[in-house]
């Protein structure tokens, strides 16, 4: 129980009767330890229930996609990941770093890992913990390697053996994507029936039991993401997972496990409902939700015509396919745009979503010059500098929750009121308040006021935007900020 990053998850809740999002928490649930899973929630040493609001970053030294000398790079140079950066990030309201790093650096020849590339990303995990970030470490690939695609997989790695090996500039993903050599390596790579694919996925286990075991009992690490947007079917990434979360945890026994269903949800809205949950408890369902966004054949206009309603299908379908697999629900991508004209309806309509839900989630992306240079910031060429979008923080400005001090009922952001309420079935034996964060000061109230169950209580936000709320005890509780 008192283990850094303990699992517990719902293992005594019988095979028929799937865990809750919301409501009372089952009592046949086993209870929870340190950043532990409890019947579909993600919950902290205390026992509060976790909400994580992250952000995807792909950092310069830890994600791999450098062809080498004489190479026309694949795309433009990877940013730094500052202190101001981390900084900054913290106070607009993330608490979670989604960091990609990538099989082809961490064993570049077969059965050879080089240690420095493990060590860099320690780093990174320790600058985040300075910050207050938990992080979500992701076995990133795209279009399967680097060598045919994009990044993931190293050369010795490709099988069949790639007939030719690609360089930049990386304007043609798409047909990267759905080339007869991908989609040949992905084949290879999840079949039940191939030895050469049985090989690569024990090699594969064995890389990320190496990254378990140079993070282990690191509580800033919420979990290991086993691989980025796989495609292969339901049967073969089910198998897939159980195999490497097996290697994982003989490497690190308390480590949570995030994993994806295929890539074709990202065009689809859905994926299969599971009747089981996979074989290890500690796990964290971590689909992507880009719905209109990626469909062939949908231009801009086609991409800026959406509702709340229209964009609700995929939300709505992650939380049931969660509750299927019994685990809590992370969205690990989402992005849009940020020159739309439409860019804030959108972030406030899926945040108001996963709020519905009751989703943690993490947007894509945090700062990038490439792939259409999304981010919450604009690059200036000229100057090699970087010059924040305001527009997009005020997007992400609204009042959410970290930790909550109890079972959640449900909450809600009315962002024309500028208003939260948060309705939670207490638990006695929570100690520790009820933890909210605030909008970036100048894209809110200047201050605000709380009240628990009608009662003003004085709460003034720390330097990170943070409000504790000691709302507790036995029964309903309501807790409400709104301006002052």
């Amino acid at each position: 129980m008192k283990r850094a990053l303990a699992v517990a998850a719902c293992v005594a809740c019988s095979t028929a009767e799937a865990p809750v999002a919301s409501g009372p928490p089952p009592t046949r649930c086993t209870e929870q330890a340190v950043m532990g899973t409890r019947c579909g929630q993600l919950v902290d040493g205390s026992g509060r229930v976790v909400i994580y609001r992250g952000i995807n970053a792909r950092v310069r030294g830890q994600f791999d996609a450098d062809l080498g000398a004489g190479k026309v790079p694949l795309m433009p140079p990877i940013p730094e990941l500052t202190d101001d950066d981390l900084k900054q990030m913290r106070r607009i309201g993330f608490d979670l770093l989604r960091l990609p790093i990538n099989w082809s650096a961490i064993e570049p020849e077969q059965g050879k890992y080089d240690d420095a590339y493990l060590e860099r990303t320690a780093a990174v995990v320790a600058r985040c913990k300075a910050h207050d970030l938990k992080v979500l470490v992701d076995l990133h690939q795209d279009a399967y390697s680097k060598y045919i695609g994009q990044d993931g997989a190293p050369l010795w790695a490709i099988v069949p053996a790639p007939t030719e090996l690609l360089e930049g500039p990386l304007d043609d993903l798409g047909d990267r994507r759905i080339s007869k050599q991908v989609l040949g390596a992905f084949q290879t790579f999840f079949s039940r029936s191939s030895p050469d694919g049985a090989r690569l996925r024990a090699r594969f286990g064995e890389m990320a039991a190496r990254v378990a075991a140079k993070l282990k009992g690191d509580d800033t690490v919420l979990a290991l993401e086993l691989f980025n947007e796989p495609q292969g079917t339901d049967e073969e990434l089910r198998a897939f997972h159980d195999e490497v979360t097996a290697a994982v945890r003989k490497a690190d026994p308390a480590r949570l496990i995030a994993f994806e269903p295929s890539a074709t949800r990202n065009f689809t809205d859905r994926s299969t409902i599971p009747t089981t949950p996979l074989a290890h408890p500690g796990t964290i369902y971590a689909p992507h939700v880009y719905t209109k966004v990626f469909a062939m054949g949908c231009d801009d206009k086609c991409r800026d015509d959406f509702t709340i309603d229209t964009l609700r299908t995929s939300n709505e379908n992650a939380r049931a396919e969660a509750e299927g697999w019994r685990a809590p629900l992370l969205i690990g991508e989402l992005g849009f745009d940020p020159r739309s004209p439409r860019f804030g309806d959108w972030v406030a309509f899926q945040l108001e979503l996963q709020d519905d839900v009751m989703a943690s989630s993490a947007w894509w992306v945090w700062k990038e010059n490439s792939e259409g240079s999304w981010g919450f910031y604009d690059w200036n060429a000229a100057t090699d500098s970087w010059t924040e979008r305001t527009q997009v923080r005020k997007a992400f400005a609204r009042v959410q929750p970290r930790a909550i001090a109890g079972w959640p009922q449900r909450w809600r952001w009315d962002r024309e009121k500028r208003r939260f309420e948060l309705v939670v079935l207490g638990d006695p034996t929570i100690a520790a308040p009820t933890v909210v964060h605030t909008p970036f000061p100048g894209d809110g109230p200047a201050s605000f006021k709380v009240t628990c169950d009608g009662k003003p209580i004085p709460a003034t936000p720390d330097a990170r935007g943070d409000l504790a709320i000691p709302c507790n005890g036995e029964g309903i509780h309501t807790i409400v900020v709104e301006p002052a």
